[in-house]
């Protein structure tokens, strides 16, 4: 179905009526994207730091190795100290966690998402703060960051971990996933929740960084006596 329609769409029908040729062109079919978001309900202001984090992950959607586009990422972590074990990153590195790291550094977020360059400190320092998640039946929200163990094949995943991301948001059993140094870019990440190679989540506290609101001034006639 999908061919006809992929067909459909770059065909030309030529009809001929009364000597005059008339041009049908189809236009062109495409599937509906699938939408992903919000598992379950959350303040909305909570909701608005989580997507401010996605979308600072997405302005660095399609930086490469192969162009040096990927390069700034690496700055940026680089940049912030102190540096997690004292180490620059090196440009020919892996910089999936430092991708993840320059992504909370640029939204000011380094108190709640512990910057790393490795994959498996950086759970420890979740762990450290009490928002480490590895609970099969957890369903991750946007901002939370997914580790991976890519090399487990055991059901019960506690391999050592080589991979993270920053999760965009979900859409029944699948999630989406932004990742740095996927095939050496930025660039998404389908996956089911159920996959082995997830290791767990890291859980920033979002909700502790939610702006107090400020209370409204109390006029003079509300304050005087009658």
């Amino acid at each position: 179905m999908k061919k006809l329609a992929l067909f459909l769409s770059a065909m030309i029908l030529l009809v001929t009526m009364a000597g005059c040729e008339i041009h049908i062109i189809f236009p062109e079919f495409k599937l509906p994207e699938k939408e992903y978001g919000f598992a379950r309900e959350i303040p909305e202001a909570e909701q608005a730091i989580r997507l401010q984090m996605v979308a600072t992950a997405e302005k660095w959607l399609g930086c490469k190795e192969s162009d040096g586009s990927f390069q700034p990422i690496i700055d940026l972590y680089n940049s912030h100290k102190p540096l997690a074990v004292g180490y620059l990153v090196q440009y020919t590195d892996q910089w999936c966690a430092a991708f993840g790291s320059a992504v909370a550094i640029e939204c000011g977020l380094t108190n709640i998402i512990p910057t790393e360059c490795g994959c498996q400190r950086q759970i420890a320092l979740f762990e450290k703060l009490g928002c480490w998640e590895e609970d099969d039946a957890y369903i991750p929200l946007p901002g939370d960051y997914i580790f991976y163990a890519t090399n487990n094949t055991a059901e019960e995943n506690t391999a050592w971990s080589n991979h993270v991301g920053i999760v965009v948001g979900t859409n029944g059993n699948s999630i989406k996933v932004i990742e740095g140094n996927y095939n050496e870019s930025v660039a998404y990440h389908i996956i089911q929740v159920d996959e082995i190679t997830i290791r767990g989540y890291g859980l920033p506290d979002y909700a502790s960084v939610v702006p107090e609101e400020v209370p409204s001034e109390t006029s003079v006639e509300d304050t005087t006596a009658t």
